[in-house]
């Protein structure tokens, strides 16, 4: 009796393994056709403020619809799940203090996005041909795998250096700075809250947030083959303020590669609704392709019409 073992394409697959260290080493993988002659790949990381168990891998799908491989150079889409930080008074899901999963400070949040891009190396070679998409905390994961310091300090973990750097980078109402964030609100009604998940994501000691900040990375020294960064931020964003995107557009500014090239993305809607809807979000990401094809951009709208 033979077995027919044909997959059929497109290809989604939800809830891979990348490691087998916690139920949240996981990730969703979209691929369009069995041997691709598109050059880039997308690899997506959440946000959720380092703890919200609702706000997943699971995500990227409304953007994932608006992304046509026939119309876009998409090799595949990986969508990535880590472990998350305490969130012990979260209203319908709070964590338990016995959850390997949801127990994590900074740098694992990191060290899982790192482990997860040797996985896809090790599976489908993806070189430096991916593009690292990211949302709120998500934006910070993502400049931080560029940041350096986290790889050699995690060469314990099998395969975790084996990978290279994306070509480019696309963070949407990023934070980029954790300490600023929390001086931002701490006269809002929310000050409570931002506190509790900067401190549970990257302990007490706030002097030592900005080692973890991108705002104050030596992107120059530790980025060398990055050829495009994509800042999108919202006037209507309720959660991140616009002093993240300035400090980090001044960064970017003064840590310049000439082989670079840093674009500003503005968007319409609040925080969330810029993923909720995928509108926006997909169109900041054919900015991004389209920039590293060396086409005008120009035509892509922004806004959620």
């Amino acid at each position: 009796m033979s077995t027919d073992n044909t997959e059929f394409y497109p290809i989604q697959k939800t809830s891979v393994f990348y490691s087998s260290i916690s139920p949240l080493n996981t990730l969703d993988l979209y691929l369009p056709s069995p041997s691709s002659s598109h050059p880039f790949r997308l690899n997506y990381i959440h946000g959720g403020a380092w703890r919200d168990p609702l706000i997943t891998s699971r995500t990227f799908q409304p953007a994932l619809s608006y992304l046509s491989p026939k119309e876009l150079p998409i090799a595949g889409v990986a969508s990535l799940n880590y472990r998350l930080s305490p969130y012990l008074t979260h209203p319908t899901n709070p964590s338990s203090p016995d959850d390997v999963a949801r127990n994590t400070r900074h740098p694992t949040h990191i060290e899982d996005v790192l482990t997860a891009i040797s996985w896809l190396e090790k599976e489908y070679r993806i070189g430096e041909d991916y593009v690292l998409v990211g949302h709120s905390c998500g934006a910070t994961l993502a400049f931080q795998v560029v940041m350096g310091q986290w790889h050699s300090a995690t060469g314990n973990t099998t395969g975790i250096d084996d990978f290279q750097l994306p070509r480019a980078i696309v963070g949407v109402e990023g934070i980029y700075d954790q300490f600023q964030l929390g001086e931002s609100y701490k006269h809002s009604a929310f000050a409570t809250i931002y506190q509790d998940f900067l401190r549970g994501a990257f302990g007490e000691n706030e002097r030592e947030w900005s080692k973890a900040s991108p705002a104050y990375a030596d992107f120059a020294h530790s980025w060398k083959t990055g050829r495009l960064a994509v800042l999108a931020w919202s006037r209507d964003d309720e959660l991140v303020d616009e002093l993240q995107l300035l400090m980090m557009q001044k960064n970017l500014h003064e840590e310049k590669d000439e082989m670079r090239r840093d674009v500003i993305v503005q968007l319409t809607g609040k925080h969330d609704e810029i993923w909720q809807n995928g509108v926006q979000l997909a169109n900041t990401i054919k900015v991004a392709l389209h920039e590293l094809e060396g086409l005008p951009s120009s035509d892509i709208t922004s806004s959620g019409d």
